[in-house]
């Protein structure tokens, strides 16, 4: 019992001798005195110029902690600064220390200012201070002692960072981010501790242009032996402020939660969006191999995308024709963003508006790798009709392939939705091939190539009566000069059924097999349609074989056998017919001749009866 006393004795003695040097250290060190020697190990180490202008204080007891007032370092080799600091104070509790766990009682961190910059070789100004990267000294790993033992324990009380901000620029893409006015507040950082995160930020930059601020409140959980981290109740809210909107600010509410595989790598959130009238379900994963891959599965009940174009882009979409022959400023297509994307997934719209274009039911899976990406299958519901097919995009040649088909659908709103003009109505199938590569829209426009099919039922033909045409034809003589006239959205002209294939070369659609059939006419025709320069120059036929009733005329069976000959030139917006009066009287007269010299001869001799008419007409 003796020596157990004495024992305590001593004990006693060296604690009150510990307790006696650090008081004295805490009152009679001045840590600023080494703040020259501090700047100069920094500058012989890093090539960089540490300024410590602020106080430095040191405590020991209850804990040890070091409070620091402005400091800024400086890039490597140059005056320029690279971070700095207005305040900054962390303690770490004295017990847990002597037992190898770090229970840090608090970060508070004050305006702090980092410049990220990435060069043009790729490399971060901040690679020379990783040094060995996640090694430590004599290449041992980072985080265990020099015996190899368990990683330290920590245990963090709470972090704060106030009035903080960084900047970032990719000095080769142009890309610049400046993230301002950053907060930072959390609750108790420990293995498997619930805590509670607050996080929030402006955020503004270029090339993507981003103008806007967003909210942070999540609880949280981390397990370090599982190297796992789950957010539960998330709650954020994302900003965005343009000119470009209509609604010049745009707010998405986001929930949801999130769980993460450190030592796997990968990333599953689980989430809940609002936007305006879209409600939005979103499953999305990642998985941070190299290349790292992305998942995703969402549902939208109803989106809007014009709501958010730019007010000038909705204000163009009834000229989109002219645009090139107007001269208007055309659209880049940049197709770079899918070059370094990994992912698959699926996409559900309930109803989609896009362009004016209205679709439902609205289902595309997508995989994008090595600069390509693929929507296929795609299948929507549209104009009374449907829509399946797949769609390519490559990134490798900037190049767009659709390959289409279009059943039973309603043509006539379809073109009004879609081109912004009354041109056609009709139901019936449309099939596309196409692929078109450039810089921009009027370029790939200019590049389209493919074949498209057409079949329609039912419908007519808008700013033409090619029964009128007929009508005042029979009152002309074979003398008349050929006549324009412009389109005019109150005349039509019927058909029962009509097809059509195009070859499409440069942006020019050629057709040469046209038929369409109605009451009085059976009409074919050949011609081309200048996609790239928004222009029609085409050659039909209708050849009489009826009479004009259905027409919006009286029967006319002397022009039976007739053809009539219409040229159809001009802008998309601002078409023209061109009627060769002349050419049908004449077809006209030599019809009724026919006919009356085929009664005079009992029927015999029909040729030699047309051959005879063809001569006599010079034609």
């Amino acid at each position: 019992m003796k020596a157990l006393k004495n024992l305590l004795y001593v004990v006693g003695a060296l604690l009150a001798l510990a307790a006696i040097v650090a008081i004295a250290v805490a009152v009679l060190f001045d840590a600023n005195k080494l703040k020259g020697e501090i700047e100069r190990v920094v500058k012989q180490e890093t090539g960089r110029t540490l300024k410590l202008e602020g106080d430095l204080r040191l405590a020991f007891w209850p804990s040890i902690g070091a409070s620091m007032g402005r400091a800024s370092l400086s890039e490597r080799t140059s005056a320029a600064t690279f971070a700095s600091i207005d305040s900054a104070h962390v303690a770490v509790a004295l017990w847990p220390l002597l037992r190898g766990e770090t229970l840090v009682d608090q970060v508070d961190l004050s305006g702090l200012k980092v410049n990220l910059v990435k060069g043009a070789n790729g490399k971060f100004n901040f690679d020379d201070l990783l040094g060995a990267g996640a090694e430590g000294p004599a290449g041992k790993p980072a985080g265990r002692d020099a015996g190899g033992g368990a990683p330290v324990v920590f245990d963090i009380s709470e972090v704060r960072i106030e009035r903080s901000s960084m900047s970032y620029r990719d000095l080769k893409s142009g890309q610049q981010i400046a993230v301002s006015d950053l907060r930072l507040r959390t609750g108790r950082i420990a293995s498997g501790v619930p805590g509670k995160l607050e996080f929030s930020a402006v955020i503004k930059g270029s090339k993507p242009s981003i103008d806007g601020k967003f909210d942070l409140s999540t609880g949280y959980r981390f397990d370090t032996a599982r190297k796992t981290a789950e957010l539960t109740g998330l709650a954020s809210r994302i900003t965005v402020s343009s000119q470009a909107l209509p609604q010049k600010t745009l707010t998405v509410p986001i929930t949801g939660s999130a769980q993460a595989d450190l030592g796997k790598g990968t990333v599953h959130a689980d989430l809940a969006a609002k936007l305006d009238d879209s409600n939005i379900r979103a499953k999305l994963g990642l998985d941070g191999g190299t290349p790292a891959s992305y998942s995703f599965d969402v549902d939208i009940d109803r989106l809007d995308v014009d709501r958010y174009l730019p007010p000038e882009t909705a204000s163009k979409s009834g000229s989109r024709g002219g645009a090139a022959r107007g001269g208007a400023a055309d659209t880049p297509v940049d197709l770079s963003g899918l070059r370094d994307l990994n992912a698959r997934g699926r996409l559900h719209v309930g109803q989609l508006q896009v362009q004016h274009l209205k679709l439902a039911e609205v289902n595309t899976e997508v995989r994008a790798a090595h600069g390509r990406a693929e929507l296929s299958p795609h299948s929507a519901n549209l104009y009374q009709g449907a829509l399946a097919g797949a769609l390519t995009l490559d990134a490798n040649a900037n190049r767009i392939a659709l390959k289409d088909k279009l059943t039973n659908v309603s043509i006539g709103p379809l073109i009004k939705d879609l081109a912004q003009r009354d041109m056609m109505e009709g139901r019936g199938n449309v099939a596309l091939d196409v692929q078109a590569a450039g810089a921009s829209v009027n370029a790939m426009k200019k590049s389209l190539a493919g074949n498209a099919q057409v079949a329609l039922r039912d419908g007519a033909i808008k700013g033409f009566n090619l029964g009128e045409a007929l009508r005042k034809a029979e009152s002309l003589t074979g003398k008349a000069a050929p006549q324009s006239q412009a389109a005019d959205q109150s005349q039509q002209t019927d058909f029962s059924e009509m097809t059509a294939s195009f070859v499409i070369r440069n942006g020019v659609a050629h057709n040469d097999d046209l038929s369409a059939k109605a009451p009085l006419f059976r009409l074919s025709g050949a011609g081309d349609i200048d996609i790239g320069n928004s222009r029609i120059e085409y050659r039909a036929k209708a050849a009489v074989v009826g009479t004009s009733k259905g027409q919006g005329g009286r029967e006319r069976s002397e022009l039976r056998g007739v053809t009539v000959p219409v040229r159809i030139t001009g802008p998309f917006d601002a078409l023209k017919y061109e009627v060769d009066y002349g050419a049908v009287a004449t077809e006209a007269v030599k019809s009724q001749a026919a006919k009356k010299l085929e009664e005079q001869l009992g029927g015999k001799d029909g040729g030699g009866v047309e051959d005879k008419l063809r001569g006599l007409f010079r034609r």
